[in-house]
């Protein structure tokens, strides 16, 4: 039955009340972690000017038919990009904001907020469709999109909280399951490409749950009928998926040794980085008190520490991953009424509590022989590392935003039941327990502040206007305890696209380290040798952040091969002269 006009407007009406809602929650709960005066300008150091720049690169190269992966950074290297992610599923959205503004911070940032705004409005719709209840619905939500993980990452790790597509794809997959229909299959296809282009880490994990929640519905739905033919469809779509994947994937999993380029292979590169085995995975895999304890930077934390607690986990690293009391006293309360029922809409639900445990159990990562043996057996962790590209998944305790998002949605389920059974007063209750459910996950005094502004410097903008060349920036950071720094000359480089010398990503090419200390002794002869071998022709000095700068500037002065261009403050932009 087609529903009347009005019934849709008046649907519409309400789904634009719970995007506002929605909206007013991310300007309250990222205020600690969003500069929202200076979107156009304001990013974190190290990882989120690093994702800034990789955005920008990838809508440079849709825009102009560039190579993707011949990325800018590491010159003269080729299959630049492949030493860290593409991340060009997010890309795909900041593309409108990068075309209309060519500002790679204000690209970033709308899309860093969008990952926080669709993240609750998918896991409301995922709630509402097994609850018809918005109230409870919103607080799956909310419960999912500030989930302290999210909070934790969001500061540098867009690619870990840009993951909505994964209850969508559940959505999608009910949807296709039900009917069978090619056209749904291809709706879900779409959305699991969409996801797995984001990053190689939400690959495996919307993976896992796509694969979990097909072997369920086909066993426990209606769906299990038609599984021949669901079976050659899912076959279809996995083959249509790998193949739109394939190219992305290609330049780290090619045929030639880890990191070598050979100009000989016609553009067949490989930097492929390969997994540390169980040793590495032990590193970051997830404890009971990770989940449980909250972390230091809340108030229940701050409230510990003063009273002489030692639990409250710090905001930095992998393994503060408080999925927040309230939160899980819900989802257990919801866990149980999934459990207790009895018709096809419970098996939906009972899904997330056989997710939430599988979740969890991937978190852990490696068992104990495992990690002795530094050999996969046969811990969850364990099986799924032996799929391949599975075993480059080296942060265990990554899977958490999958229990986070089990526990959301159960938390959703369980408000509805009381809404159900208990009417106004359990409705004024949820009401009541959203500000103190959000209060666990709220940031308090966050070590990095408010992103900074952090404009281009006009130095920068002048390479745009000058002859074609390469470019490095000194100081160099790399390997050194300003390591993040690095990431700042690949920002400052959306001013200008030129090639540049530096680089900051998950690895470096052969050959970096040692080019890079050639280049830092400028400017002495050895450096100028260096800088012809390479072809750089720009030389961007840093003076006030350089040990004796001033005295290296006026040595460079007096080099016949160089000339100086143009002087901002305290910032030198040589040309390396013919």
């Amino acid at each position: 039955m087609i529903p009347a006009r009005g019934s849709r407007a008046a649907a519409a009406g309400q789904w634009a009340v719970v995007a506002a809602l929605y909206a007013a929650a991310c300007r309250v709960m990222l205020a600690p972690i969003c500069n929202f005066g200076a979107l156009a300008s304001s990013t974190y150091e190290g990882d989120a000017r690093l994702v800034a720049w990789a955005l920008a690169w990838d809508n440079r190269a849709v825009t102009t038919g560039a190579s993707l992966f011949d990325a800018n950074i590491f010159h003269p290297t080729r299959a630049a990009l492949a030493y860290g992610e593409h991340f060009f599923g997010i890309s795909l959205f900041s593309l409108p904001v990068y075309l209309a503004a060519r500002n790679a911070a204000l690209a970033y940032n709308v899309v860093w907020l969008l990952s926080y705004l669709l993240a609750g409005l998918a896991v409301h719709y995922l709630t509402w469709r097994a609850t018809r209840d918005h109230l409870a619905s919103f607080v799956a939500g909310l419960a999912f999109a500030f989930s302290f993980f999210r909070m934790h990452h969001g500061h540098g790790h867009l690619h870990l909280v840009w993951m909505f597509w994964i209850p969508v794809s559940i959505v999608a997959m009910e949807r296709w399951l039900a009917t069978g229909s090619w056209l749904r299959l291809f709706v879900l296809v779409v959305v699991i490409v969409l996801q797995a282009l984001s990053s190689w880490y939400q690959a495996v994990m919307i993976f896992v749950v796509d694969a979990l929640l097909f072997v369920w519905l086909l066993v426990w739905t209606s769906a299990r009928r038609h599984y021949v033919r669901l079976l050659v469809q899912a076959v279809a779509g996995a083959v249509v998926s790998l193949a739109i994947v394939s190219p992305f994937a290609w330049p780290y999993l090619g045929p030639a040794k880890a990191g070598h380029y050979d100009g000989a292979q016609a553009g067949h590169y490989n930097v492929s980085i390969a997994s540390g085995g169980p040793v590495e995975a032990a590193a970051s895999s997830a404890d009971l008190t990770a989940f449980l304890m909250p972390p230091e930077n809340t108030s229940l934390g701050r409230w510990m520490i003063a009273r002489g607690v030692k639990g409250p986990r710090w905001i930095w690293g992998e393994l503060t991953l408080f999925v927040g009391w309230i939160t899980l006293a819900l989802a257990l309360a919801g866990a149980v009424v999934a459990i207790r029922g009895r018709d096809s809409s419970a098996r939906n639900v009972q899904f997330f509590v056989l997710l939430g445990i599988c979740a969890a159990a991937l978190a852990m990562g490696p068992n104990a022989r495992e990690i002795a043996d530094n050999h996969w057996h046969w811990s969850a962790f364990g099986l799924l590392a032996r799929i391949p590209g599975a075993d480059l998944f080296r942060a265990p305790a990554r899977f958490a935003a999958l229990v986070t998002l089990a526990l959301a949605v159960l938390a959703g389920v369980a408000c509805a039941s009381a809404h159900r059974r208990f009417g106004r007063p359990a409705r004024a209750l949820t009401v009541a327990v959203i500000p103190l459910l959000l209060l666990e996950f709220y940031v308090v005094d966050f070590p990095g502040g408010q992103p900074p502004r952090f404009p281009i410097p006009g130095i920068y903008r002048a390479i745009d206007r000058l002859p074609p060349g390469a470019v490095v920036s000194l100081p160099d950071y790399s390997g050194t305890t300003a390591w993040y720094k690095e990431a700042n000359y690949q920002f400052f480089s959306t001013a200008h696209w030129r090639p540049i010398v530096n680089g900051y990503s998950r690895s470096a090419p052969p050959g970096f380290a040692e080019r890079i200390a050639r280049l830092s002794t400028f400017p002495d002869a050895a450096a100028i040798t260096c800088l012809r071998e390479i072809g750089v022709r720009y030389v961007v000095v840093h003076a006030g952040d350089f040990v004796e700068g001033a005295l290296r500037v006026e040595q460079a002065r007096h080099q016949p091969a160089l000339r100086l261009t143009m002087q901002s403050g305290s910032d030198y932009l040589f040309t390396v002269v013919d």
